[in-house]
């Protein structure tokens, strides 16, 4: 092998002069860069590292913010500041640079948005909840309220069935109203009415909850319920492309226990026998049933499929920057024929068009397809599924020519269908067909007025447009239709919404002392029209032969329409002293045309206090250590704007007085009552705020609300007229705790966890006039007319309301007797707690509104591998199961299938505690009230990211969201919200807890991928 020859002594030299001269040259192109460090208000910063890239060379930024350093031309500036991102400039042939820092939103989580403004945490002294988009980015989402679930204290979040796209609802710190709306106030990006619903998750920047009054009275009568900020996502920097999509399988992962097809035609045989009756069922159609079973609750419920898929492109300079997205879900229902889809752009501009003035434009669209949702077929028994779980196992799904049948004139198991139609036949021989257009745009003016005055000026308008289209084929009711009878039926709803805001700001400081004052003159418009359109024996091809335009007899033509304002006045100051004492008081002026005159203006003023020890300890590891305290009020005015007026109503149907021409009559619908006023509620907070390390944060609010004059519609005695009135007081009080923390922060290993929970305690204080109670809106379905809620003294309000079920009267007990000696029950009856006359008496039974609401949250990362698993749970609240009730046969004539109860069922040789067959057992009792604790596993996912796939930062992933559950409760779901036939019962409070066949939230598995270029 040769050796090689070393280099020559003239080769070195050379090389040498090359790098020589190389340096020259380099060093003869640096220059002195002079520069200056401000903040988003312009203020300087003192103090900033300014290094140049991969070396040591170095300086801080002095007093007022002013630098120099030398550079050339390619160096690359890295700038960075505590709780400012970190900035890196190409010097260029710069020579004089004012460098504005941006604020690190993950280091700078405690500025927040607080409504008209933004501040820091420290700065605050209300009580405030805030959830930024990495505490749920990590987690699959289709809802911003599945975010908020267990991560924000003080908020209740409850599904009120599992149907895509249904409604959820959302509380903050109890319920205030009785028969009003409760829903919190949704604000996103400073404009009002907002609707979580329709939101992509994916667009949230942040979340911001306002919970105590000094809070919320800077909303005024809006703000009653608690307020929701909402701000979505801004461009930066160069242009990010980012892509995601998921899959996602869902189930039903429980079943009713109840009879089988053989068990029921054993069960009716013997019953008929035992009655002296021949029994229905042959033997070789019991054989059959054994080998070829019915199951409804089966064939109602599937597999459901759905997919999300949304883009997003981001970024901007210093004077423009720009977020534009789409969104698009669809999700197949688990109940057969149910299918929710929606599409959603999201477009934010904003430009600095000079040094004072900027202009912002987000514009948002979206439009939601609900199709057959199930709660909408049936106002009595609650839902199709109710009806598919109790039906008559025995009845064939399908007729013999592979139809499906109507449920109707089937010979010999009339008697057991009970003339209600068959449920499949229901959904798929009919259809509903709901679709939500909504389009809003928002224009965001500000003006530098000088370098302490700004003005902005907030310009919205949202369009939001309901069209409801169905057709019933057979008729879908308890009570069957003539066969061949159709209806079909077209709503239409248009609300327009406009909100004008001028806001001005003023910000000084004086030595120690800071001052913030906000002056406020706002507009808020909104205008309605809907119209409606019904008829019957509508001639559908292929189904039906009827007339072609409908029975004149049963077409409705309805219209109608309404418009209502509000103006406010706000003045609010927040005062420092030495970044220790805090100080805000706000007064908020509030004239709604929905009151007369008199009664139109409601004041509504707050005031807190804080202050911050932290500086007070020496060699302190705290980092944040305040008290809070505030008192404030707010208001509602959640009433029709017609309350004041009297109403009337069209009669229908039309009646004849001289045999030929038809008059539709009239007859009054709601009385008037121009004494009605504002809902006022006043709310006392006190709270502590803890940091230590800057690893582990507490925060701990005890609050106190008192709701009084309540906004209540009710009846007139004796009559069908609606009033509305002022009545009474509601008190909510209860704590709320917040705990985060970084258990393991290293570089390869990261591990945050955080929980969050609630309790609140709920009373009605008083009602008027010595009312002793109002009777709620769910009666109970066993064609009784006991209601099954009341809203009475002393108890809170979604009470239960029924009789206390004691077992069955046994044999030997001293059963009680009419005057004339016979009894008044037999054994084996259900055994009720009676009163001094042996009526049943009606008792409280408990509350469907749990007290204690929480979730545990944990992030797991480790290298390119990360894990989120969440839990949460609602504890101290019941479930009135009247499904429970159903398959126990206490639903009088109905003949349905049956639990395994009833197998056990009281008789003379087995004195069980099952009522025996033929008890006239009562369903609003407590033998169906249950409690509803749970502990949930909401969400499991892990991915694994590749930093550079094809030029993408890529992350995969899989997950679960409902997998697992712990509860005593015996249905489904003990989540439940539900009123009959009203998919949109998820703002009535006095509902929570009622199960009438909601479909349950079901388990899911998602696949999905994200890519980042």
């Amino acid at each position: 092998m040769n050796a090689k020859p070393n280099a020559s002594p003239k080769s070195t030299f050379l090389s040498f002069i090359f790098i020589f001269l190389l340096g020259v040259l380099n060093i003869s192109a640096q220059e002195l860069i002079e520069g200056k460090i401000v903040d988003e208000g312009n203020i300087p910063v003192p103090g900033v590292n300014i290094l140049i890239q991969d070396t040591t060379n170095g300086v801080v930024s002095d007093f007022d913010g002013n630098f120099s350093i030398t550079a050339s031309p390619n160096d690359i500036l890295i700038v960075s500041y505590l709780g400012y991102e970190t900035q890196s400039i190409l010097v260029e042939d710069q020579k004089s640079i004012t460098i504005e820092l941006i604020a690190d939103s993950e280091e700078l989580e405690d500025v927040i948005v607080v409504g008209y403004g933004s501040a820091k945490r420290k700065d605050l002294s209300g009580s405030f909840s805030t959830l930024k988009s990495k505490s749920f980015e990590n987690q699959p989402l289709s809802r911003p309220e599945e975010a908020l679930q267990g991560r924000v204290s003080g908020v209740s979040i409850q599904k009120s069935s599992g149907i895509p796209g249904s409604q959820i609802k959302v509380r903050v710190r109890g319920v205030n109203s009785v028969t009003g709306n409760n829903a919190p106030l949704v604000v996103i990006d400073g404009v009002f009415g907002g609707n979580l619903q329709s939101l992509n998750p994916a667009d949230i920047e942040s979340i911001n909850v306002l919970k105590d009054a000094s809070a919320l009275a800077i909303y005024g009568s809006r703000g009653s319920n608690g307020v929701i900020l909402v701000t979505t996502k801004r461009g930066k920097g160069k242009t990010k492309v980012s892509v995601e999509t998921f899959t996602t399988i869902s189930e039903v992962s429980r079943s009713i226990d109840r009879l089988n097809s053989e068990q029921f035609a054993h069960f009716k045989n013997e019953e008929r026998i035992n009655n002296g009756n021949a029994p229905i069922f042959s033997d070789a159609e019991v054989t059959n049933f054994a080998t070829n079973p019915i199951d409804y609750e089966d064939a109602i419920l599937r597999d459901a499929f759905g997919t999300n898929t949304q883009l997003s492109i981001s970024g901007g300079s210093d004077d423009f920057n720009y977020f534009l997205s789409g969104n698009y879900v669809n999700q197949d229902g688990v109940v057969i024929t149910n299918d929710y889809e929606r599409y959603s752009l999201r477009s934010n501009i904003k430009t600095n068009i000079s040094d004072r003035l900027s202009l912002g434009v987000n514009i948002f669209g979206s439009r939601e397809t609900d199709i057959n949702n199930p709660n909408s077929f049936d106002r009595v028994t609650g839902s199709l599924l109710t009806r598919a779980i109790t039906y008559d196992p025995t009845t064939p799904i399908h007729s013999g020519n592979e139809g499906i049948n109507d449920g109707f004139n089937i010979e010999s198991l009339n008697s057991f269908a009970n003339n209600r139609p068959n449920p499949i036949a229901a959904l798929n021989r009919s259809k509903r067909e709901f679709i939500t257009d909504r389009l809003n745009a928002n224009i965001d003016f500000k003006y530098k007025i000088t370098d302490r005055f700004t003005y902005n000026l907030i310009v919205g308008l949202a369009t939001i447009n309901n069209t409801l289209q169905s057709f019933i084929i057979d008729g879908d009711n308890s009570t069957p239709d003539a066969v061949g009878h159709t209806t079909v039926n077209f709503n239409n709803t248009r609300v327009t919404n406009h909100q004008v805001s001028n806001i001005f700001n003023y910000k000084n400081n004086f030595g120690s002392h800071a001052l913030d004052a906000t002056a406020v003159y706002e507009f808020q418009g909104s205008r309605s029209e809907s119209n409606s359109y019904s008829t019957a024996d509508v001639t559908i091809p292929g189904f039906f032969v009827g007339g072609d335009e409908g029975n004149p007899d049963d077409q409705r033509f309805t219209n109608g329409g309404g418009q209502t304002a509000i103006q406010s006045f706000l003045g609010r100051i927040t005062y420092s002293y030495d970044n220790s004492l805090y100080l805000t008081t706000s007064l908020r002026v509030d004239q709604s045309s929905r009151f007369l005159e008199d009664n139109r203006t409601g004041y509504f003023p707050s005031i807190s206090l804080a202050y911050g020890f932290d500086k007070l300890i020496e060699d302190s590891k705290f980092d944040n250590l305040k008290l809070r305290v505030s008192w404030g009020e707010v208001g509602s005015q959640f009433i029709s704007p017609l309350a004041n007026q009297a109403g009337v109503l069209n009669v229908f149907p039309a009646v004849t007085f001289d045999g030929v021409t038809a008059v539709i009559g009239n007859r009054f619908s709601r009385a008037a009552n121009p004494n009605i006023t504002w809902e006022t509620t006043e709310q006392w907070n006190a709270g502590v705020d803890v940091g230590v390390l800057n690893r582990v944060s507490l925060s701990l609010d005890y609050f106190i609300k008192n709701t009084r004059d309540l906004l209540l519609v009710s009846q007139l005695p004796n009559s069908n007229i609606n009033f509305s009135s002022n009545v009474g007081e509601v008190k909510n009080q209860g704590f709320d705790i917040t705990l985060s923390g970084d258990i393991i922060q290293n570089d390869d290993f990261i591990w945050n966890s955080s929980l969050a929970l609630s309790y609140v305690e709920n009373e009605v204080i008083a009602l008027n006039d010595g009312q002793e109670q109002i009777v709620g809106n769910i009666q109970s379905i066993d064609g009784t007319t006991n209601p099954i809620n009341v809203i009475r003294e002393g108890l809170p309000l979604g009470q239960f309301y029924g009789f206390v079920f004691l077992g069955t009267w046994k044999s030997t007990d001293n059963i009680p007797t009419r005057p004339n000696g016979t009894p008044l029950f037999r054994p084996g009856d259900a055994r009720y707690l009676l009163d001094e006359n042996n009526r049943p008496m009606l008792q409280p039974l408990g509350s469907g509104i749990p007290k204690t609401t929480w979730g545990l949250n944990n992030t797991i990362t480790y290298k390119n591998w990360d894990l989120n698993i969440f839990i949460q749970g609602a504890h101290g609240f019941k479930v009135f199961n009247l499904v429970e009730g159903a398959i126990n046969g206490q639903r009088g004539a109905f003949r349905d299938n049956l639990s395994f109860n009833a197998l056990n069922a009281w008789t003379s040789e087995n004195e069980t505690d099952v009522p025996r067959l033929g008890s006239n057992t009562l369903l609003n009792s407590s033998q169906f009230v249950e409690d509803g604790d749970y502990i949930r596993l909401s969400n499991l996912t892990i991915g694994y990211t590749i930093k550079d796939l094809f030029g993408a930062r890529t992350k995969f992933y899989i997950g679960g969201q409902n997998l697992a559950i712990i509860t005593d409760y015996s249905g489904y779901d003990p989540e439940v919200t539900s009123t009959p036939g009203n998919p949109s019962s998820a703002n009535v409070d006095v509902a929570s807890g009622i199960n009438i066949g909601a479909i349950p939230t079901p388990r899911s598995y998602t696949l999905g991928v994200k890519f980042d270029f």
